[in-house]
């Protein structure tokens, strides 16, 4: 089974029936033309897409939709208390959610280069490297600069909440949290995150 990242999604929503120059791509889409090319070489290994070569540029199209494709979002979980993983893990429905989980910062920063996530659930008070540090160095990369990010966290305070959204996180849910709440706040952040 294969995942899907959101900016595939992205690509292929833009693509739908017509033909299109990697140019004409990029300018329909909010990343760089290097960032197109890698996911549309990643689409393209899926059998999704294929393109053509006219003169100098390439022009991409959908290929038959394989059904084999895992439709599921991709969510990291990252937070260095193990019993909030697994209770994400076994609330999120197992057909539309792949649970990834990291224990640290860091941890969570080779985890979003090598797994793609479609969203980010992030605690802020963790070993290593806590989450406003991992906001920041995502923020800052333009691959992952608009990898949308929920904030999970014990600091409630009206300024921990202000320097995590500084930082363009798109939530921030207190703990406890109510689990029913943090699958709404995901459905509404990835919904969000389409409409960019």
């Amino acid at each position: 089974m294969m995942s899907m990242h959101w900016r595939e999604k992205q690509l292929l929503d833009v693509m739908q029936d017509e033909k299109m120059t990697t140019r004409e791509l990029v300018n329909k889409v909010d990343m760089s033309k290097v960032t197109a090319l890698k996911y549309l070489d990643r689409l393209k290994e899926k059998n999704l897409v294929d393109f053509e070569e006219v003169g100098n540029a390439k022009i991409w199209f959908l290929k038959e939709e394989d059904e084999t494709i895992d439709k599921r979002t991709k969510v990291l979980v990252v937070d260095d208390d193990k019993n909030i993983i697994n209770i994400i893990h076994d609330f999120l429905e197992p057909d539309q959610f792949e649970v990834l989980a990291a224990s640290n910062g860091k941890e969570a920063l080779g985890m979003v280069f090598i797994e793609s996530p479609d969203i980010l659930i992030l605690d802020i008070m963790m070993p290593e490297m806590d989450g406003l540090k991992v906001c920041k160095e995502l923020k800052k990369n333009a691959i992952t600069r608009n990898l949308p990010i929920i904030v999970l966290s014990a600091k409630t305070s009206l300024d921990d909440k202000l320097k995590a959204m500084d930082l363009g996180i798109n939530d921030y849910i207190g703990k406890p949290f109510d689990l029913r709440e943090l699958r709404a706040r995901i459905n509404m952040a990835l919904r969000s995150g389409h409409d960019i």
